[in-house]
């Protein structure tokens, strides 16, 4: 079967208003199965690679040590793989498996030395322990988020998608360094978007889909002059990027990681509001579609 990617953002599964009861959080993901099943009645083996933002957040809120992140990251891996798994297995009768994901970057990664990647809830006060900034009043921390280099579960993921829709990357994976020929985990996010945009190149998948909370890429985002893009090339993407159109941390990534699986299979990309993810691979989708 042809094979889907889809780069479900974390909000996505995290309920409006702040309400993180797991109630809540189930009600979220059945939405999205529904949505998910959609895409795989029209004849796609999906990869479902998800963020995990709000759930890490909720954990840190209780342990807030950033030096457990890496058990965060696997701990909501397994929740939401569970979760999804539950959901689409009541809307589609195709079996679905759901692996917690170890993905290696470099130890020397220049992310490491500029922590940028936000993680946890807001704080009164600035935390004792690892890096932080200034965020909305408050304080956020910090940590590294490096690029992915290699999925170590990749053979496993390949070999599932014969026969089971795969739910894996989750958070972008837990990230992972060798260091004198040993694995060790290192402290950091890795984007799950660049993680879905690996995944897709690697596969060779049909076609690869982001779904967030707005209605695409914009220029001018948040703005009164706001503008969609509907269709935008390649080139023109690439241009836009290197102008800083697309906030970092948000749609800058979804952008990039589509210009790298277009540029890499001159297939299309899609960028939509998880609200119409079932209409993704319409022609055109009701979002931003990226083309070679």
């Amino acid at each position: 079967m042809k094979r889907l990617v889809v780069a479900l953002g974390g909000n996505a599964l995290s309920p409006p208003a702040g309400d993180q009861s797991y109630s809540a959080e189930r009600a979220s993901v059945v939405g999205a199965a529904r949505s998910l099943a959609a895409l795989a009645a029209r004849g796609y083996r999906l990869l479902i690679v998800h963020g995990n933002g709000p759930q890490v957040g909720r954990l840190m809120s209780h342990e807030p040590d950033p030096t457990d992140l890496d058990v965060h990251v696997a701990q909501t891996q397994g929740e939401l793989g569970y979760l999804l798994a539950e959901a689409m297995a009541r809307e589609c009768a195709d079996p679905l498996a759901a692996l917690v994901t170890r993905v290696l970057v470099d130890a020397d990664d220049d992310a490491f030395h500029r922590p940028s990647k936000p993680i946890g809830p807001l704080l009164a006060d600035r935390p004792e322990i690892g890096a932080s900034a200034r965020i909305d009043g408050g304080w956020r921390r910090v940590v590294a988020s490096p690029r992915p280099r290699a999925i170590v579960e990749y053979a496993a993921i390949a070999a599932l998608l014969e026969t089971h829709h795969v739910i894996a990357g989750g958070g972008g994976g837990v990230p992972i360094a060798r260091v004198n020929e040993t694995s060790r985990p290192m402290a950091g996010v890795i984007d799950k978007d660049w993680v879905a945009a690996r995944l897709a190149i690697d596969l060779d998948a049909a076609s690869l889909v982001f779904a967030t909370n707005v209605a695409g890429a914009e220029r001018a985002h948040g703005t009164n002059n706001a503008q969609l893009l509907p269709r935008v090339d390649v080139a023109a993407a690439r241009a836009l990027l290197a102008q800083g159109e697309f906030a970092l941390g948000s749609m800058a990534p979804k952008v990039e990681s589509a210009v790298d699986f277009v540029s890499a299979s001159h297939r299309s990309a899609a960028i939509v509001h998880t609200d119409v993810l079932a209409s993704a691979l319409d022609d055109p989708p009701p979002g931003t579609q990226v083309v070679p």
